[in-house]
């Protein structure tokens, strides 16, 4: 079946009843054979890893559950696939757990990015050279150079100090060359770059967020990506995320009361940037999120917000 044709899979919040729980979707892109009929599923671990990242970086203690008091826990390997129609995200200790609404609220977790994604290590000789070389498709013609971290992410990236692992937001770590099409599939968050167990090991490979995307899954789906430098590790975890949370804002602005984690920055001489949870309104979060169209959820700290998006 196509893409498109495929509901998504969704993951509930044990905090919330239902309908209002689904909290984040991701489309059905990958698949397993079964008694000799295809399944479509999706990545165990690359949507675990989505909803820690939207959990506020839970990367202990939280698992998958077909209840919500976690007892069900899902037995599928990291590496297997997910094929229900729904899972409840759980996090031990924490029933009521905070929900990260937006990129920019988001805090990079240095010293945290799960050991299952890996150190990059070069997969074997290079025939070209990959600095004008599209390191999806190959080809050698019209190449843009995408930013891993967005230029529009500026600001996230300095609060963050991400230039630790490779300079300012236009260093070569942070560049990805790809053909123009892929490029614009790129920053539309159609798809992201997560690491999976293949037959050569684990790899990085491109991974379709958006069932958008339908007439690049055949052929762009686990494409293993080459010639990434080992300092990029950091940033393809943070493009996942930015790619990830836009995904939360229909559960941020529906309506209701919800419990965030928000960046608060002191203007002050300090600029301290702290990351508080606190309990929102609807409406307060409509206010601050609602706006951007098909962009993230972004707080709207000026009208000409929307302009820019």
């Amino acid at each position: 079946r196509d893409l498109d044709d495929r509901l998504d899979i969704r993951f509930l919040h044990p905090g919330y009843p239902s309908p209002l729980n689904v909290f984040l979707t991701l489309p059905r892109v990958d698949s397993e054979s079964s008694d000799g009929a295809v399944v479509f599923g999706i990545h165990h671990q690359t949507a675990l890893t989505a909803c820690q990242i939207t959990a506020g970086n839970v990367f202990q203690a939280s698992y998958f559950a077909a209840d919500s008091a976690g007892g069900q826990k899902e037995r599928v390997s990291l590496d297997g696939l997910l094929t229900k129609n729904s899972y409840y995200f759980i996090v031990d200790g924490n029933v009521k757990y905070p929900i990260v609404p937006s990129f920019k609220d988001w805090e990079f977790p240095h010293g945290q990015v799960p050991d299952l994604w890996p150190t990059i290590s070069h997969h074997g000789p290079i025939a070209v050279d990959i600095s004008v070389t599209c390191r999806m498709s190959g080809v050698s013609y019209a190449i843009n150079r995408a930013h891993l971290v967005p230029q529009e992410e500026s600001v996230w990236y300095l609060q963050n100090g991400m230039a630790v692992y490779g300079g300012d937001i236009n260093c070569k770590e942070n560049i990805l060359p790809l053909r123009k099409d892929l490029h614009k599939c790129f920053d539309d968050r159609w798809f992201a770059i997560v690491p999976k167990l293949t037959t050569g090991g684990t790899q990085y490979v491109s991974h379709i967020l958006a069932r958008q995307a339908s007439e690049l899954w055949p052929t762009y789906q686990n494409l293993i990506i080459r010639g990434l430098t080992s300092a990029s590790k950091p940033y393809l975890f943070a493009r996942f995320a930015w790619a990830v949370l836009l995904r939360v804002k229909p559960f941020v602005t529906q309506g209701f009361q919800r419990h965030v984690i928000r960046v608060h920055v002191d203007n002050n001489e300090s600029s301290l940037v702290e990351y508080k949870e606190e309990i929102m309104t609807g409406i307060q979060l409509q206010a601050h999120y609602g706006g951007g169209g098909s962009k993230a959820a972004t707080p709207l700290k000026r009208k000409t917000d929307a302009r820019d998006e």
